[in-house]
């Protein structure tokens, strides 16, 4: 189940005893949370028969499962209990323990005359080959919360905006995407600096540019766009924007590693594919990234690539052995450059 068949579950008043929640995109996980609460508990008695669970002990966590689940609601028809799992404590249980869990959770919350509703919030990847998940897997419903594709993000961030009263062009919603990335809480903090830095109805692209923060793999498109130009200056603009957020020198390395290797990819994929998704899906990068890479790709020769990853890896030994990062990376802009 993903989130949209559960909140269309819950709209249709289908509401399991038993939950497992997972995945990367934590902002829709909690938001279906919000809707589990708002759906079965009333506000003035929601402190009552509401509880978190947070145990680092497997077993202290498992008692705890079983007090709460025990305790009857007040002056509610239901009563939610949530388990923050994020570290598999509950998959860490003993055979013995694991069994007296699943016995009660089958014999007394997933009954019919149950009021209880569990829902046990995992991390964002984990083993649905381990005995708690199958089971839970039997008796209840387990809800993966995916990372959102690259529409899915646009769609969701429009959606924000018009909420906020504001009016953007749908490619203006795709440069906030393409700048932020597709996490929803990144998505939604860039947005309320947007709506806060606005005064008019309608952001123009000046002031997304000047309020976004452009993440990581935005910017090393930017520098390794400038060096392929041979724009030095702008280059040098770039690497020092990333340094003063306090990106790690070897990281940013490693960016730039990547880049110059799915761009000696995609040179090697001319006249293969025709359509950008099989691209995006042969490299595994977003399909927007492709028309990018193939610009970038014109810009570099064979033996330029070749030299680029050469000095890349006199960089790497000069920034392991204590250089100076800034003027290491300087030293291999300067020469990619050239």
């Amino acid at each position: 189940m993903n989130y949209k068949e559960l909140v269309e579950s819950l709209k249709k008043d289908k509401i399991d005893n038993v939950y497992l929640f997972y995945g990367e995109e934590r902002f829709l996980l909690l938001d279906a949370l919000k809707r589990i609460k708002a759906k079965i508990l009333m506000p003035e008695t929601m402190d009552m028969n509401y509880v978190v669970i947070e145990k680092d002990s497997p077993e202290e966590c498992m008692e705890a499962i079983i007090e709460n689940c025990e305790t009857l609601p007040l002056f509610s028809d239901y009563k939610l209990v949530v388990v923050k799992n994020e570290e598999e404590q509950l998959s860490k249980l003993g055979d013995k323990e694991l069994k007296r869990l699943t016995n009660y959770l089958e014999e007394k919350v997933t009954s019919p005359q149950s009021s209880i509703v569990l829902v046990i919030i995992g991390g964002e990847k984990i083993d649905l080959r381990k005995k708690l998940y199958k089971f839970i897997e039997k008796i209840g419903k387990i809800v993966y919360f995916q990372r959102l594709s690259f529409e899915e993000a646009v769609n969701y961030a429009g959606y924000f905006l018009k909420k906020s009263g504001k009016k953007v062009k749908k490619s203006d919603v795709e440069y906030i995407v393409k700048s932020v990335g597709t996490d929803l809480y990144a998505i939604v903090n860039e947005i309320h600096k947007l709506v806060s830095y606005s005064d008019s109805e309608e952001i123009e692209m000046e002031k997304m540019k000047e309020v976004l923060t452009i993440n990581l793999q935005q910017n090393i498109f930017n520098l390794v766009n400038a060096i392929g130009m041979k724009k030095e200056k702008e280059a040098y603009k770039v690497l020092h924007t990333l340094l003063e957020k306090g990106e790690v020198p070897l990281i940013i390395l490693s960016m730039i590693v990547r880049q110059m290797r799915l761009i000696t990819k995609i040179k090697s994929f001319e006249g293969k594919f025709g359509d950008k998704k099989t691209i995006a899906s042969s490299l595994g990068v977003p399909y927007f990234a492709v028309e990018e890479l193939m610009r970038q790709s014109r810009l570099f020769k064979k033996e330029e690539l070749e030299r680029a990853y050469n000095e890349c890896l006199k960089c790497d030994i000069a920034l392991k052995s204590g250089a100076d990062s800034s003027l290491a990376l300087e030293g291999l802009v300067k020469k990619l450059c050239k």
